[in-house]
């Protein structure tokens, strides 16, 4: 497509509520981490960890794709928020790790490290939970 030289109407949307295709036979868990894998599409809550995997937001309620085809359901992940999670005790980060990057450790849980690349991006670190201090504050964009 070349440049234009006259005025355009650009459309929009917001995108703190996105469509998500489900693969085929997953089930995802309201309030956990939405990943898709190397497909884009959503996998299941126990499906296991990986690095290739993206981090879209958190599911806004449970979706079962249980006998469906890849792309037969679609969910609703949301984003461009800060969500609380749980705090790897093994790998936690701590005060002094505020605004850093943190990552996908299970369908709940936050790790400080990446596991020498085998966790996924979960968000930002954005502190602690003041009621709870092993829940942690994470901006998901």
């Amino acid at each position: 497509m070349a440049r234009t030289d006259v005025a355009i109407v650009t459309e929009m949307k917001d995108a703190e509520l996105i469509h998500v295709p489900l693969k085929a036979n997953a089930v995802v868990l309201h309030g956990t981490f939405a990943l898709v894998d190397a497909a884009g599409l959503a996998i299941a809550y126990n499906t296991a960890i990986a690095g290739t995997q993206k981090c879209l937001g958190v599911w806004d309620a449970s979706y079962d794709n249980t006998g469906g085809a890849d792309s037969d359901r679609l969910g609703l992940a949301r984003r461009k928020k800060a969500f609380l999670f749980k705090n790897l005790g093994a790998d936690a980060v701590t005060q002094a790790d505020v605004g850093a990057t943190v990552y996908v450790a299970d369908n709940q849980t936050i790790a400080k490290t990446d596991n020498s690349g085998v966790l996924p991006v979960a968000g930002a670190f954005m502190g602690f939970d003041l009621e709870n201090p092993s829940y942690v504050w994470v901006e998901i964009v």
